[in-house]
């Protein structure tokens, strides 16, 4: 006969199999989770067996004293991890992996329980022996999905209210939290109770708050900003962005080999480079590495850099790219920047220029006949 023992970790074998066999059909073949699936799998079979072959520990079977069993509810919490699992397997990954995260725990949490309850003959004793062995999981745990909800309500309310209006929130909400802690400090015999009352009612009050700030939206101008993209392509004109030009960097912190220095002055455009006395009016740079360009602008009007890419895709640049609709033209360039400031623009040219319709140059906007020709063999 298997004993108590014996049939948990048998159980929890099965279910690893199931689980395994699911998580390679459904999801994904050759995955970390199917190679960590695959460890649990094997650490229970083993288990499993050791556990068999030493007959739970006993030489004979133990009555059990029914007044020591309590009411679980891992049971249930077992069956709704089984039903995410099944959603995940119709509708999102993200149910079935959390539904394996349930099942284990409850199934870890039932097991704990079934163990303790037959420890001894003391329920209270019991209680301690799983308290001293769950304890040190459970809180953490709970700990950090608590002050990750109500981080997360925060945010929502955050992007939800204007940011004059969250300034004011923010202000607020420390002042509460450094009062709340100073009262908790000056007054060390204030009820448990009472304490976590207190915490209870501001942790519910933000999630409340979170949820109503989900339900309203973001506020216009971050609707706004997500549809048009604002910051994920480059506005290369004469005109000033108002997203792209906000805050522009007017100095480099590294400097480290760039490949030359392109300088604005007097309306002409030069580059100095490593290795050459006279300022050139053509770069030879390697295909396939990083290059960078450093723009300098000691004209007296705002100027950026553009570099013209060619016609087909030839390089790849530090941006995410262009939004379809924002620009019909195969370039990139730095940002807006006034006299005497300097900016860095770093390009991998993936194709050579003789592949090219249009040359690949670098100019500036507002300054006519003069480029920068960009030779890459």
């Amino acid at each position: 006969m298997f004993k108590v023992g014996s049939k948990l970790f048998l159980g929890l074998t099965g279910f690893s199999t199931l689980t395994l066999v699911a998580y390679l059909v459904f999801v994904e073949r050759l995955a970390l989770g199917g190679v960590a699936l695959s460890m649990v799998l094997a650490a229970l079979v083993g288990l499993s067996a050791v556990i068999i072959m030493i007959n739970d520990g006993d030489s004979e079977v133990q009555p059990r004293d029914a007044a020591l069993v309590r009411a679980s509810m891992w049971p249930l919490v077992t069956v709704a991890g089984f039903v995410l699992l099944v959603l995940g397997l119709v509708v999102a990954k993200v149910y079935f992996i959390f539904g394996i995260v349930v099942v284990l725990a409850a199934l870890t949490e039932w097991l704990v329980q079934a163990w303790s309850e037959s420890a001894s003959d003391d329920a209270a004793h019991n209680e301690s022996a799983r308290r001293r062995l769950l304890h040190p999981i459970e809180f953490p745990v709970i700990a950090t999905l608590g002050l990750g909800v109500v981080i997360f309500a925060f945010s929502r309310i955050m992007l939800a209210i204007s940011k004059s209006a969250g300034a004011v929130a923010f202000i607020v909400l420390a002042s509460l939290v450094l009062l709340v802690g100073a009262i908790f400090a000056l007054r060390p015999a204030l009820k448990t109770t009472l304490v976590s009352g207190i915490c209870v009612v501001g942790a519910v009050g933000i999630v409340a708050g979170g949820i109503a700030g989900q339900g309203v939206g973001l506020r216009a101008d971050l609707v706004e900003a997500l549809e048009e993209g604002h910051y994920t392509h480059r506005e290369c004109g004469e005109e000033k962005s108002k997203y792209f030009d906000k805050k522009a960097m007017k100095t480099l912190s590294l400097r480290t080999n760039p490949i030359a220095v392109v300088e604005l002055r007097d309306g002409v455009l030069s580059a100095v480079m490593t290795g050459f006395n006279d300022p050139q009016k053509s770069v030879s740079v390697p295909r396939g590495n990083a290059v960078t360009f450093i723009f300098r602008n000691f004209d007296t009007a705002e100027r950026r850099m553009v570099a013209s890419l060619g016609t087909a895709m030839a390089v790849d640049t530090n941006t995410e790219g262009d939004k379809e609709g924002h620009s019909d033209t195969n370039e990139t360039c730095t940002q807006l920047i006034p006299q005497g400031a300097e900016q860095a623009l770093t390009i991998v040219y993936s194709k050579p220029s003789i592949a090219q319709e249009a040359p690949l140059t670098l100019t500036v906007p507002g300054v006519e006949g003069q480029a920068i020709e960009v030779v890459v063999p």
